[in-house]
């Protein structure tokens, strides 16, 4: 009977040890969350026909986002890749530049992930926690949007 309570003194002093350490280190306890998201024209509002499309990777860590990822074959060339704000399904409005590596014919690139890291703030977070964020690659045929990918709740 003595030894039953030794153990079991042991363990509740284990768990206690283990749930104040994730109290005294919160970032340790937030897991990194990630979502694989396709880049497509009939994403956008008004539908965008497109040989175009992509696939990213949008990684959450504490406060910053961080997209990977490419797309290709767009109808023209290139003119700029955003993070947006609006509601699911609507136009909005630019938050970030992203910053992509062009292929040859500038129709397609490459999103590394070093270099679209984006910081965001408490405002951002509860967006993107509200699934209100989505990323936008336009062309000079489609100024508003060639390539759309919305980023599902965070």
């Amino acid at each position: 009977m003595k030894k039953a309570a030794t153990i079991m003194k042991r363990l509740i002093f284990s768990l206690l040890a283990i749930v104040t350490c994730f109290m005294i280190y919160p970032e340790a306890s937030q897991a990194q969350q990630k979502q694989r998201i396709i880049l497509a024209g009939y994403k956008q509002k008004p539908p965008v026909p497109t040989t175009g499309s992509g696939m990213v990777t949008v990684r959450v860590k504490n406060d910053t986002l961080t997209v990977d990822g490419s797309f290709e074959n767009m109808t023209s060339q290139y003119s700029g890749a955003y993070l947006m704000v609006s509601l699911r399904g609507e136009s909005g409005n630019q938050l970030y530049n992203l910053k992509v590596d062009l292929n040859e014919e500038k129709t397609g690139g490459t999103f590394k992930p070093e270099a679209n890291k984006l910081a965001l703030t408490k405002a951002e977070r509860r967006l993107l926690k509200q699934g209100e964020l989505y990323i936008n690659i336009s062309s000079f045929d489609h100024r508003g949007g060639e390539l759309r990918g919305n980023i599902g709740s965070m």
